[in-house]
């Protein structure tokens, strides 16, 4: 699985690279983001002495084309995370790239770790914490893990206006609580404010530890080192990652 997964992400990469560009998290960005899912990883390891049964669970807003999706649910198959029983569960508003999302799983060989989930628009709103909580409630009776679902590992990268309301509609379902760890994508190129100020108060509140990892927008910095390119344009390409860290429930 592992190598179908990294032939997959190889030729997307190529693919944006030297023909069109596309809004995957790529190759830069993928290392904080699988970096950050590392961590979490190992701390629900080191965490789980009494409760060997629980399933990790990482979930995902904002499918797209599987890209992300691939990247993290390639880790699971590392051997000092095969006992975590890991799963992803990514969601996805448009149903043609939810239609490709599942489409790529399948083509990594990972679609037995990944599972693409429809959310629903109504004109004001979307059901994006009913879909997700039914997803882990159903999960967790299969795996007989914990009547609670937990989110161990959040990666939010779908629309920048959602970002901070989605974030807490899973905290009041109870999805997001002490232990999760949350990376989220473009807050400093999309001027994602509502979010980071958002994190920043539930960290003044002690609720989380909170960072922003600075970076490029994926697939903009192949020109690095050469002079031709004006430092402006550079600079117009500044992203960031923000990770955080629930330390208690919010």
């Amino acid at each position: 699985q592992v190598n179908s997964a990294s032939d997959v992400l190889q030729a997307v990469d190529k693919f944006c690279t030297s023909r069109h560009w596309m809004m995957h998290v790529g190759p830069e960005k993928g290392e904080i983001l699988t970096g950050a899912l590392r961590e979490a990883m190992d701390a629900k390891l080191a965490s789980r002495t009494s409760d060997m049964s629980t399933p990790f669970v990482a979930v995902e807003l904002g499918s797209y084309c599987c890209y992300s999706s691939i990247l993290m649910a390639r880790e699971f198959y590392k051997q000092q995370y095969a006992k975590l029983n890991s799963h992803l569960f990514t969601v996805e508003i448009n149903p043609e790239y939810a239609k490709v999302a599942a489409e790529m799983a399948r083509l990594s060989g990972l679609d037995g770790k990944i599972t693409v989930h429809e959310i629903s628009y109504n004109g004001h709103d979307t059901d994006v914490d009913t879909v997700v909580q039914d997803a882990l409630i159903q999960f967790n009776s299969k795996e007989q893990g914990a009547d609670s679902p937990k989110i161990d590992f959040l990666f939010i990268d779908h629309d920048k206006d959602m970002y901070k309301a989605d974030l807490i509609k899973l905290e009041s379902a109870g999805l997001v609580r002490q232990g999760t760890k949350v990376v989220a994508d473009n807050v400093l190129f999309a001027q994602i404010d509502d979010y980071i100020e958002y994190v920043q108060k539930r960290k003044e509140e002690g609720t989380v530890n909170t960072l922003t990892i600075p970076c490029q927008v994926e697939y903009s910095n192949e020109d690095e080192g050469d002079s031709s390119v004006d430092v402006g344009v550079k600079e117009s390409y500044v992203d960031g990652v923000e990770i955080t860290d629930y330390l208690v429930n919010p």
